[in-house]
């Protein structure tokens, strides 16, 4: 019988209703858009990259000036149609510092999840590729760096490295690099018994060549998803380390070091009893950020794995 298209795309054949062959990222994307909570997640992420790439030319007031808000006699200025966010102790709008703040959480994030794929893919695809001895070894090391808990670990390199943006970085991708290797090692194992492979590896394809053209770009998929997961959790290190005093520092605003009012003098429970917006805020932006990368990143992986498909 002859197979019959219908308006929709999809063909009866023998009676039977066959559904249209799309690509594995086609129909991800197709599943992705149906999750609401991600599609959320990801417009408000849009927000805050936008909001971050403002702050690099324009903020209401510079973050660092002592002079953006009228001296008051009271501990800081409350939010007002001048201040939205109010004031610091320092006279300083807390506006134009979040807006920095937003730079500082998406460098960190976005850069500790570069680091972590650089280490992470590089180990876990030769671990998986090539077993025996290797694999042995980056094993043993990945199970070492479990061992250690992970907030002394980035303290220690922390100290040993010094204070920067690039350090704390380099300390938090210490910590988390673990999750991304044995993932990529674990597809790595899957796929190079595929097929295909065999057919590659018979046809003369070299090892290197192996990894890049067939196993890497199959293994892309949860390798996304993971470092989905990654910029949260480099985010909020970086703000439990400042708010601690002992990451991103003065000049530079970070979340957790406004909350914290590093730099002012002040501690955070005095904060909270005499000017609460100065906690309340960046607090605020920090739980909606981290809230909207794992709605997203739950929903990338709902839409692009395919052990989810019904």
């Amino acid at each position: 019988m002859a197979a019959v298209l219908t308006p929709l795309g999809t063909e009866y054949e023998g009676g039977v209703l066959a559904r249209e062959q799309v690509s594995l990222w086609r129909d991800g994307l197709r599943r992705l858009r149906r999750n609401k909570l991600a599609l959320a997640g990801a417009f408000y992420l849009i927000f805050i990259i936008v909001v971050a790439l403002v702050g690099f030319v324009w903020t209401p007031y510079d973050p660092k000036s002592q002079n953006a808000c009228p001296v008051q006699p009271v501990f800081a200025d409350a939010p007002s149609a001048a201040h939205p966010f109010g004031c610091d102790p320092l006279n300083r709008d807390l506006l134009s510092q979040m807006m920095q703040g937003a730079q500082i959480s998406l460098i960190v994030g976005v850069g500790t999840a570069l680091i972590v794929l650089l280490v992470g893919v590089s180990l876990g695809m030769l671990a998986g590729y090539a077993r025996g001895w290797i694999d042995g070894v980056i094993s043993t090391v990945i199970n070492v760096f479990y061992g250690v808990p992970t907030l002394l670990l980035a303290l220690i390199l922390y100290v040993i490295l010094g204070p920067g943006l690039v350090n704390i970085m380099i300390a938090i991708s210490a910590t988390t690099w673990m999750d991304m290797a044995r993932l990529v090692r674990g597809q790595t194992f899957s796929i190079r018994e595929r097929e295909y492979i065999e057919a590659a590896r018979a046809s003369g394809t070299t090892g290197p060549r192996m990894l890049l053209t067939h196993i890497f770009p199959n293994a892309l998929g949860p390798i996304i998803v993971q470092a989905t997961f990654i910029i949260p959790i480099a985010i909020l290190t970086e703000a439990f380390l400042s708010f601690l005093g002992l990451g991103i520092r003065p000049p530079l605003f970070s979340w957790g070091g406004i909350a914290s009012g590093s730099g002012d003098g002040t501690t955070p429970l005095s904060l909270l009893q005499s000017a609460a917006h100065i906690v309340i805020f960046p607090s605020l932006a920090l739980s909606f950020t981290l809230l909207a990368f794992n709605f997203f990143g739950d929903g990338l992986r709902d839409a692009f794995d395919p052990r989810q498909k019904r």
